[in-house]
């Protein structure tokens, strides 16, 4: 018995070296270390179409816009880290009224800010020609200046690398509220009168 026991205390170092590691659970890496690469648009060209609905305060209200744009690349500055996400994106769009109310074309810069994995937002900010009216009319509002302000800010899911789906708010007004702005025929107290829409959209980044 002795023998057999001191056969066993023998072969046991051996065996255990023939043995393969015991694998432990993987240690994600921390924030400072490397960061998780956020899914969602930023870096690449993307193309944006959706449907917009004006909202109350205008004649405009209960109408339905078609939405179209494209965003470039934020700028490479070179910018290390997460200051990269406030670099500028550029954005060129344009909306049509499928009621003939107010249709617009837009320029503007647009910030990318990756939240988690699955939601980023945008705010935006920039300016937008039109076709409207300048004065109130009953089936329009009087936007006094022939070019605006476009400024609003987008929450967006992204649904695959290539794929999202966003909601935007955005306001066109000549920005008498706000700068001071005074134009054309719409400069009586409280004339500002402006365009809120809310919307709906699927972005493509390529």
């Amino acid at each position: 018995m002795t023998g057999c026991v001191a056969y066993v205390a023998a072969a046991l170092p051996g065996m255990s070296a023939d043995l393969p590691p015991l694998a432990g659970p993987a240690i994600p890496a921390g924030p400072l270390d490397q960061p998780a690469p956020m899914l969602g648009p930023g870096d690449r060209f993307e193309a944006r179409f959706g449907s917009f609905y004006h909202g109350v305060g205008s004649a405009e209200k209960n109408t339905f816009d078609l939405n179209g744009s494209i965003l470039t690349p934020r700028l490479n500055l070179g910018v290390p880290g997460y200051w990269a996400f406030f670099l500028p994106r550029f954005q060129l769009g344009g909306a049509v009224n499928l009621e003939g109310r107010t249709s617009f074309a837009y320029a503007d810069v647009a910030f990318t800010f990756p939240i988690t994995h699955w939601l980023f937002f945008e705010p935006f900010i920039g300016g937008a020609v039109h076709d409207g009216s300048l004065t109130p009319t009953p089936t329009q509002a009087g936007l006094g200046c022939p070019l605006l302000f476009h400024a609003g800010v987008s929450l967006g899911v992204p649904i695959t690398e290539h794929w999202s789906v966003l909601g935007t708010f955005e306001h066109l007004s000549n920005g008498r509220g706000i700068f001071g702005v005074n134009c054309g025929t719409n400069e009586v107290p409280g004339g500002n009168q402006g365009l809120n829409n809310y919307g709906l959209s699927i972005g493509y980044a390529f």
